[in-house]
């Protein structure tokens, strides 16, 4: 007798891929990151994770000052509950992606986390050396675990030292998902055989349009408005541009100046709403925000 074959499991990034979406425009939004290494097991949202709950009001209270982002992270390839050093300490990475910087403590007691989230005006032993967080999240989305290890396994090979092992960064549908500290940008879609060429690229100033998810530090209409003009001038460097600035210009409907050595671009940018789709591999169908750029006559 012939075994019935069980169905094929969702997977939100195969869906996202086949309908299309398009990866920018959803970088995650945060100008202020903090990185906490913890072995895990993660729960879906990082403040849940003990012992961070024995201080989840007072830190979520600092964190709040800020509006800064709290992620877990660890490094590829060890075991849950094998990140602790020997004299008990564990990093922490405060990011500030207006300034570019990147303070480095370590943490022993929850309380220690609290009084960091205090410290981004006061950096601690700052540096502008890159970080790279690649999101292996697993309890969050099926998606970031299979795509996000291999991604992390190639980079972490490539470049010790430098790569992390994070929760959720949003856009599980982009999966394999990697944003780049302190700078700020933000890729989908990467696997094992493209992630390595992608970020070395990116450090030696050449984006990939096509997986580039925008930056962290700018609003989505920002993100959208960058892309289309890095992909129709190609002299054009994401280095090279300033902050975008943006005028209101109708409901969900921006113009975003855009700056970049001695010249100046424009861009109207509108955003509408797509029909509901399953963007994760466990929720409920949302809808996602879609954006149309065009160069004003």
């Amino acid at each position: 007798m012939t075994e019935p074959v069980p169905p094929e499991r969702f997977r939100c990034s195969v869906a996202a891929l086949e309908r299309g979406d398009a990866p920018v425009g959803t970088a995650v939004p945060a100008r202020y990151w903090m990185l906490v290494g913890h072995p895990g097991p993660w729960p879906p949202k990082p403040i849940q994770a003990p012992p961070l709950t024995e201080v989840g009001d007072d830190l979520s209270a600092q964190l709040g000052r800020f509006g800064a982002r709290l992620q877990l992270i660890r490094r590829h390839g060890r075991l849950e509950g094998d990140l602790v050093e020997a004299d008990g300490l564990q990093p922490v990475f405060l990011v500030d992606v207006r300034r570019g910087l990147v303070g480095r403590a370590s943490w022993q007691t929850p309380e220690d986390l609290v009084a960091l989230a205090g410290r981004f005006d006061d950096l601690p032993d700052p540096t502008d050396e890159p970080l790279l967080l690649v999101c292996t999240h697993g309890r969050k989305d099926v998606c970031c675990a299979i795509d996000g290890r291999v991604v992390a396994a190639v980079l972490d090979d490539a470049l010790p030292g430098a790569v992390w092992e994070t929760t959720h960064l949003g856009g599980d549908r982009f999966a394999g998902n990697v944003i780049l500290l302190p700078e700020g940008s933000q890729y989908g879609r990467l696997t094992g055989d493209t992630a390595l060429g992608v970020v070395l690229d990116h450090l030696d100033g050449r984006v990939d349009l096509d997986r580039w998810r925008g930056r962290c530090s700018w609003h989505p209409a920002a993100q959208a408005a960058a892309h289309d003009l890095m992909r129709t001038d190609a002299s054009v460097r994401l280095r090279d541009l300033a902050p975008p600035r943006l005028e209101a210009a109708g409901d969900d409907a921006w113009l975003v100046h855009l700056d970049h050595g001695d010249r100046s671009s424009l861009r109207h940018v509108v955003r509408t709403m797509s029909a509901p789709h399953e963007l994760t591999c466990g929720g409920a169908p949302k809808v996602q925000a879609l954006f149309d750029v065009t160069t004003p006559g």
